[in-house]
């Protein structure tokens, strides 16, 4: 069964063999074939893999199969699953996708690992500086340090601000993008993963600006994962990357450092001493982004973290003023 159109009465088993048949052609493949296919029929039954799997004796019926054809012919022509399907997974949770912000990848889970001890021992010290602040205050004795406050700049589609939202409850978020597009989408995802528990404010801008206002307070964290595809390697990235993500939330500029030189050069006028920041870069980009901390003197504690295939994945760094 390896034609253009799923046959009429498939059962899912076989209509699921049929599709796997055709994308094991590919030259990419993906998420591997069967995933693959498992993922588009299940957007055409509304139904999970485990689902399929307890139906898979399941007739579809004439619609069903012209969808599920239509469906697997556009990732034959390279449109990646997550758009034809419409959500991605991060960090074990569904998230909305569209056409305007990349797709989220495994590597970028690291970044909420790094981050997620820092927010929570900041968290735990103010819970006791607020505790102990309760009784009367002598003179001269400081405040509590406040909320914990994050930001995720140029959020996307929001995945590690909404994670980490979850996974720190109680800090305070911000998400900038400069895409408006981008930022709803980050929006849906918020609503729909902390519903009336969200803590994160969406501000349009580029890179840190739209945090540089005198309304909005210091952060104790700032992640982002910027464009970081240099020009000269834009041409070679795969089609189904090249072709379809936004080229906006890809290039990095003539070096792919562009955004990294604002990113750590800005970052001090929105960053509380003691805060950090912590930015995915390219597998070989980590002298390059050392390097510029060092030249600005104002950071310390500068760590290159690995990702899940031992590559340089994230630097981070605390400022130190």
């Amino acid at each position: 069964m390896n034609g253009l159109e799923c046959p009429v009465s498939s059962t899912v088993l076989q209509a699921v063999d049929w599709a796997a048949g055709r994308l094991d052609t590919r030259a990419n493949p993906g998420l591997g074939s069967r995933i693959e296919s498992e993922l588009l029929l299940g957007k055409v039954c509304d139904s999970s893999r485990l689902e399929l799997y307890l139906n898979h004796d399941r007739r579809l019926d004439l619609p069903e199969s012209s969808r599920f054809s239509a469906l697997v012919n556009r990732r034959m022509r390279g449109e990646p699953v997550q758009y034809i399907t419409g959500s991605a997974e991060f960090y074990g949770r569904e998230f909305a996708v569209s056409p305007a912000v990349l797709i989220p990848r495994p590597e970028t889970e690291r970044l909420v690992d790094h981050a997620r001890p820092f927010l929570d021992e900041l968290r735990r010290r103010r819970a006791g500086a607020a505790a102990m602040h309760a009784r009367p205050r002598k003179t001269g004795e400081p405040h509590s340090g406040g909320p914990v406050r994050f930001a995720d700049v140029g959020t996307g589609a929001g995945v590690l601000a909404v994670t980490l939202a979850l996974e720190c409850p109680s800090v305070q978020g911000y998400a900038t993008d400069i895409s408006w597009d981008a930022l709803e989408t980050a929006r849906r995802n918020a609503e729909s993963l902390l519903g009336g528990r969200c803590r994160i404010n969406f501000v349009q801008g580029s890179l840190l600006a739209p945090l540089r206002a005198p309304s909005i307070p210091a952060l104790d964290l700032i992640v982002s994962n910027p464009p970081y595809v240099a020009s000269s390697e834009m041409d070679g990235l795969p089609e189904e990357i090249r072709g379809f993500e936004p080229r906006l939330a890809l290039h990095g500029g003539e070096d792919g450092l562009a955004c990294y030189r604002t990113l750590i050069e800005q970052a001090p006028g929105c960053l509380k001493k003691g805060g950090m920041i912590a930015l995915e870069i390219g597998a070989e980009q980590s002298g390059a982004v050392t390097r510029l901390m060092a030249e600005r003197r104002v950071y310390g504690n500068v760590e290159i973290v690995k990702d899940y295939s031992g590559l340089d994945r994230i630097v981070s760094a605390v400022y130190v003023g």
